[in-house]
Order: C-alpha cells, then sequence, then structure tokens
C-alpha cells in the first residue's frame, strides 16, 4: 500500500528541510506532556526539528552503553532490540500528533504545563524493515511523518538512522481514545 514510501525511505532520511522546518529543543519535560511513556520506556530523548507543513519531527536517541537490554541481546554481541526501534519511532510519531493536534503551521512550538497526553494504541504495525544493527553507544536520529490522519486514528513512518544509514523503518497505525476510555 505505501510502496513508494518504503521505497525512498530504506534508502534515506524522509525528514525534508523546507521553509516551513522550525528548529527547537524539546527535552524530557516537554516529552512527558505529550507522551504517556516514563522510564525505563521513554525512549525519545528529545524533538530537535518540526514541520508541521509537511506532518514532520525529527528527534533524537542516544542508546545507553549501559543499557540492561545489552546483558541478554546478545552476550558478546550487543544489538538493541528491534521492538525498541519500532517503540522508539513510534513514540515520535505520538509526538508528533500531539504536536499537529496543537499547533497551527508557523506558530511557536509551546507546550503548556498543563498539556496532557492523549490516550491512544498501537492498532497495526504495516510494515516493519531493519537494515542494520544498533550497538551500545549509539546516537540515532529519528524521523516521524504522518501518512494519514483522522479524529481517532493516524498512520505515520518512522525511521532511525545513524548518520545517514537508515537502520530501521516502520508503517504504524494508532487508534486515538477518547478521553474517559482507557
Amino acid at each position: 500500500m505505501h510502496t513508494k514510501l518504503i521505497k525512498s525511505g530504506r534508502r534515506r532520511s524522509l525528514f525534508t528541510e523546507a521553509s516551513t522546518t522550525q528548529v527547537v529543543a524539546l527535552g524530557r519535560a516537554q516529552l512527558e506532556r505529550m507522551l504517556p511513556h516514563r522510564d525505563p520506556m521513554l525512549l525519545v530523548d528529545g524533538i530537535t526539528r518540526v514541520d508541521l507543513a509537511q506532518g514532520m519531527v525529527e528527534g533524537r536517541r542516544r542508546v545507553a552503553a549501559d543499557d540492561p537490554v545489552f546483558a541478554g541481546h546478545f552476550p558478546g554481541d550487543p544489538v538493541y532490540p528491534g521492538v525498541l526501534l519500532l517503540e522508539m519511532v513510534g513514540q515520535l510519531g505520538i509526538c508528533l500528533q500531539h504536536l499537529l493536534d496543537r499547533f497551527t503551521v508557523g506558530a511557536p512550538i509551546e507546550l503548556s504545563a498543563d498539556d496532557q497526553p492523549r490516550a491512544l494504541r498501537l492498532l497495526k504495525v504495516e510494515h516493519a524493515l531493519f537494515q542494520g544493527a544498533v550497538r551500545p553507544g549509539d546516537e540515532l536520529t529519528l524521523v516521524a511523518k504522518s501518512v494519514e490522519n483522522s479524529d481517532y486514528v493516524s498512520v505515520c513512518v518512522g525511521q532511525a538512522l545513524l548518520g545517514e544509514q537508515v537502520l530501521a523503518l516502520a508503517i504504524y497505525e494508532v487508534f486515538m481514545l477518547d478521553d474517559d476510555a482507557s
């Protein structure tokens, strides 16, 4: 269904700088206003660029060398699990949805102290691709791009990159719950 997106996204970053791109410095406090996740499952360190006109966001994640997951995945050949890469880009996609819901193109991205994450659930992963290993200490660039968006369902594509190399690509769909649902 998203064949062209998959082909281009497996080769290079989907984030393209434009006149509508804003450089931002959203850290842990702001992320916790957009995401229901907390340590140890908050897997995005920050957001660096936002482009609401193109429906894109760029973030970062440093994979700690002492992350306990490396003790068992795999001893002597530590590789960060692909499922956690999917979780990273999924979390960035949730942040993108939050920003798209609350801000207009060109408006300053300033989250208020009373911003709260929206309740949601993953519906499905339509496509996932892993093209390289993430190792202890790697500094990843994360990208999320909105593909389809409605009041209740959002489809995003996400990438994890090391430098210019795309290590993981996923297309996923989430369902936004009503405020009173859980």
